[in-house]
Order: structure tokens, then C-alpha cells, then sequence
């Protein structure tokens, strides 16, 4: 373990001089579409185009038509960072959605829906394909078990005086596994259920891009490491680091030039001391304690890389304090962050008591402490797959505390807030009604917000009267998004007009 760096140094260089080169933009979103989302148009489009944040690959749409029907479009026309969908000729009257679902440059999948309606809305709708819960956890144990086989193989063959029957086994598991998960990323690229598997489109799409890239990497890396010797092991050491900073959330975030190498790092550490658990356990069982005299050496240089680079990376999703609680990226963080301490707390235990007691020919302790170090490494695993669908806090856009709408309807006018205007529980309250530009009091109000692209609401609330301003109520907002607020306001007894808007509700943080 001890010599471990020296012979992997130049694959670091070749790490962050090859990564450094890269460049990309951050999580992509859709800023907007043509047609609008919601829009009422005279006649049927001949196309809807779809703007993004950053260039994006799209991976399938569906038009779900007034009618019932639902179509899979062609692929689009792409630009520098939109897609344009052909849509089909003599669309019904009625409402249609299309949901869209692409990829961006970390390589993770992005969803969403436009709804629009021909000559008038009809009311029904197909509710927009969403992922299958199981396509998710074949995705995520797969993950696990690929994480799991990579460091213990890569690893392992670095360790002095270790055999390398079992980092060999390791790797020829994780290369069982590796077209496992292949097959459950393409199913959840496109939002398909495990059945799916038997056609070709899944596979196409886990290989395209930079996490095909990122996965052919994975499987050089566990070729590598069934090869006996140092330098193999080397190599696949490399070799898992630039498939980890190819592609994901870290990688791909800003600056690139500092973050890929960062992630390379990271991930080399992280195999230098979990691959080693399993190789020391089986060496003090055989009463051998020279591979313990190295790791013992190299350790604290190698927790020192792994604390530094995961605290930087982490700082960068982030973005600000407050996510580590507020957001579930941020809350895994935390579930991470809570296992760490105690691998660390245990690794400290053995290297200034456990290791010299081992040394002196009592091992008993260290191996169950060691023992105890790999039943915690699954869970951290575990904790880190889940950032598959987590997306970052520094790819959420950034809102205001308060938005407002002015909605207006002939001589009626009203102002809305909004507060926060995000997907969670939101507050509204209404200001200046105004008739005919005169401020009208005591007049009951009936608020009415819903998504129909997704099947959500009406949900309402009812303001029995109206005097300068007043609490519009509280509502669960489930989504982001473009949601329908509507309002009646009886302006006399006989009378009653109504106002609808759409509003923007931001993702929650």
C-alpha cells in the first residue's frame, strides 16, 4: 500500500490532464416552449419546439391526444439548445400534452410536459409517463453492487502481500453486474419498466453519450483488474477514476477544469481504502501482518485525499449552507456524511490502538473492527447511488422569497403573491381589487389552482371578503412548473367575473 502512490502517480496526471480539457454547462432545464405551455391556439401547430438552459440530447416524446390516443413522436430537428418536435397534421380540438424526456450533460435524464389546447380546452388529458418504480431499484441495487465489486477489485490489487484470488473475483462480479445496471440506466433514461428490456432502444441509450463512456471505462477498469501485478492494478485504478469524473452531477459542475479531477480523486481514494478491507482481513486471519504495515503508512495520506476532495465537491453542490437540510440531495449528503464519521472513528481506533495490539499478535480485535468498516461501506454506497435521482442544489434555479402577478379581466384587476414560489406549501394573498380603476371592498373571492398536464386539482379556496388585501390560503403544490391559478370574484349580486393566469412555480429546494 505504501508504494501504492508512486506507481499510480502518473495515472493521476493522466487523469486531470485529460478531464481538464473538458467542458460543459450545468443540469439543463427547459426555459421555455412554442407553443406556450397552456396556450389556446386557433388551429393545429405544425411543431412545438422545446428551449433549454444548455444543448441536450433527447431521448423520447409522446403526444397524448385529446382524443385518448397517445403517439411517440420522431426524433426532433436539435439546435444549439432547443428541439424541435413535428407534430401531426389536423390535430383534434381539444387539449394535447406532449412529454418530452432528454438527457443533459451530467448524463442524468430530465422530464417534463407542455400542455396546449386547439380552439378550446378540453379538459382531459393522459396524465405524462412517469418512471417505473422498479426500472428505479434494479437501478439503484445495481449501482450498489457495481460500486461495491469496482473498489474491492481495483483496490484490493493494490494491497502489498495480498492475494489476488479475490480482488480477480470481484472483478468478474462486477463485470456480471456491469450490464445489469447498463440495462436499468437505459430503462430509466426513458422512463420504461423492467419488461422493456427485451427491446433494444435501452441498451442503445446506456451506451450513448458520457455515461456510455463512463460505463466502458468501468468495464476497462475491472478487465484490468483481473490481471495479476501492481501495474495492472495501476491502471484499473486510473481507469475507475476517469469513468467516475466522465460523467454525473460532480463532474460536470463548474469550474470542470478543477471539478473532473477533483471526482477522479476522490473516487481513487475512496478504492485505495475500502478495496484494502477485505485483503487485510484475510491476511491477519492467516496470521500475515506486512500488508497491515503499509496500509498503516499509506492510510492517513490516503483519508486525507478522500476527506478534501469529497468536502470540495460537496461545497460546490451545495451552493449555499442551508441545502445540506433543505433538499434532498442535501439530505443524503447528510445520511453520508453521519456514516463517514463513524468509518473514520474506526479507522482511527485501528491505526493508534487496534493495528500495534495486531502487530504484538493479537488480531482478533482489528479483524472485527475491520469487519465492521465493510458492513458500513454498503450503506455509504447505498447513500451515494441515491444521488442518481437527486439532482444537486447548484442545478436548481434560484428564486425569490415573493413573486406577484397582476391579473387583469376587462374593468377587473387583482394583484397575486406568491410566497415562496416553489413546488411544496405555498401562500398566497391578494391586494388591490379594483373595478373599473375604483378599490371594491367586501367582495367574496373563490381561488382556484390546478396542473391539468399532470391531473392535479382544482384545488380551492374561498376569501368571504376582500378589503385592501387578504389571506388567499395556503396550498400543496406537488410539482413545478406552470400551474393555472383562477379567480371568480362576485362584483355584485347578480355579477360574477372571473381571471385566470398562468403561474411559474420553481422546483423545491
Amino acid at each position: 500500500m505504501s508504494r501504492a502512490p508512486g506507481m499510480v502517480a502518473p495515472f493521476l496526471a493522466a487523469v486531470a490532464l485529460l478531464l481538464s480539457a473538458a467542458a460543459a454547462l450545468a443540469h439543463a432545464s427547459l426555459v421555455a416552449s412554442d407553443p406556450a405551455e397552456g396556450a389556446v391556439l386557433p388551429q393545429s401547430p405544425p411543431a412545438l419546439t422545446l428551449h433549454f438552459t444548455e444543448p441536450v440530447r433527447p431521448l423520447v416524446a409522446r403526444l397524448s391526444q385529446a382524443d385518448g390516443k397517445t403517439l411517440l413522436l420522431p426524433p426532433p430537428h436539435a439546435g444549439a439548445d432547443s428541439l424541435t418536435f413535428s407534430l401531426p397534421p389536423a390535430l383534434a380540438r381539444g387539449s394535447h400534452l406532449l412529454s418530452w424526456r432528454v438527457t443533459s450533460d451530467d448524463g442524468h435524464p430530465v422530464a417534463g410536459a407542455v400542455l396546449f389546447s386547439v380552439g378550446a380546452p378540453s379538459g382531459e388529458v393522459a396524465a405524462v409517463q412517469e418512471g417505473s418504480s422498479a426500472t428505479q431499484a434494479g437501478l439503484w441495487l445495481s449501482r450498489v453492487a457495481l460500486l461495491a465489486a469496482l473498489l474491492l477489485a481495483v483496490g484490493g490489487g493494490l494491497l502489498a502481500g495480498t492475494p489476488s484470488r479475490f480482488p480477480r473475483r470481484m472483478a468478474l462480479a462486477g463485470l456480471l453486474v456491469l450490464p445489469i445496471h447498463a440495462g436499468f440506466r437505459g430503462l430509466d433514461l426513458l422512463a420504461l419498466p423492467p419488461g422493456a428490456l427485451v427491446d433494444g432502444a435501452p441498451w442503445r441509450e446506456a451506451l450513448a453519450g458520457s455515461p456510455g463512456l463512463a460505463l466502458a471505462l468501468t468495464a476497462a477498469a475491472l478487465v484490468a483488474a483481473l490481471r495479476r501485478g501492481r501495474i495492472a492494478a495501476g491502471i484499473a485504478l486510473g481507469l475507475a477514476g476517469l469513468a467516475a469524473a466522465t460523467t454525473g452531477h460532480a463532474a460536470t459542475a463548474p469550474p470542470q477544469v478543477l471539478m473532473r479531477p477533483t471526482v477522479a480523486l476522490h473516487v481513487i481514494a475512496a478504492t485505495l481504502w475500502i478495496g484494502a478491507l477485505v485483503p487485510l482481513l484475510v491476511d491477519l486471519a492467516r496470521g500475515r501482518t506486512e500488508a497491515l504495515v503499509g496500509f498503516s503508512r499509506g492510510v492517513p495520506w490516503v483519508l486525507a485525499l478522500l476527506l478534501g476532495s469529497g468536502g470540495a465537491s460537496a461545497l460546490v453542490q451545495l451552493g449555499e449552507p442551508e441545502a445540506l437540510w433543505t433538499t434532498p440531495y442535501g439530505r443524503v449528503l447528510l445520511v453520508k456524511l453521519g456514516l463517514v464519521v463513524l468509518l473514520l472513528a474506526l479507522a482511527a481506533a485501528n491505526r493508534f490502538w487496534l493495528t500495534p495490539r495486531a502487530l504484538g499478535g493479537d488480531a482478533r480485535p482489528l479483524r472485527l473492527a475491520i469487519g465492521v468498516e465493510l458492513l458500513l461501506v454498503l450503506p455509504v454506497l447505498g447513500a451515494v447511488a441515491l444521488w442518481q435521482f437527486t439532482p444537486p442544489p447548484r442545478s436548481l434555479p434560484p428564486g425569490p422569497a415573493t413573486a406577484a402577478w397582476q391579473m387583469q379581466e376587462g374593468p377587473l384587476a387583482v394583484r397575486v403573491e406568491v410566497a415562496p414560489p416553489r413546488a411544496g406549501m405555498v401562500a398566497l394573498r391578494l391586494t388591490g381589487l379594483r373595478l373599473d380603476g375604483q378599490p371594491i371592498d367586501q367582495r367574496p373571492v373563490e381561488i382556484e389552482l390546478s396542473k391539468p398536464a399532470y391531473g392535479l386539482g382544482p384545488f380551492r379556496h374561498e376569501v368571504t371578503a376582500l378589503h385592501g388585501s387578504a389571506d388567499g390560503g395556503r396550498f400543496l403544490l406537488p410539482l413545478d412548473g406552470f400551474w393555472v391559478l383562477r379567480l371568480k370574484v362576485l362584483v355584485s349580486d347578480f355579477q360574477a367575473v372571473e381571471l385566470s393566469d398562468l403561474i411559474e412555480i420553481a422546483p423545491a429546494r
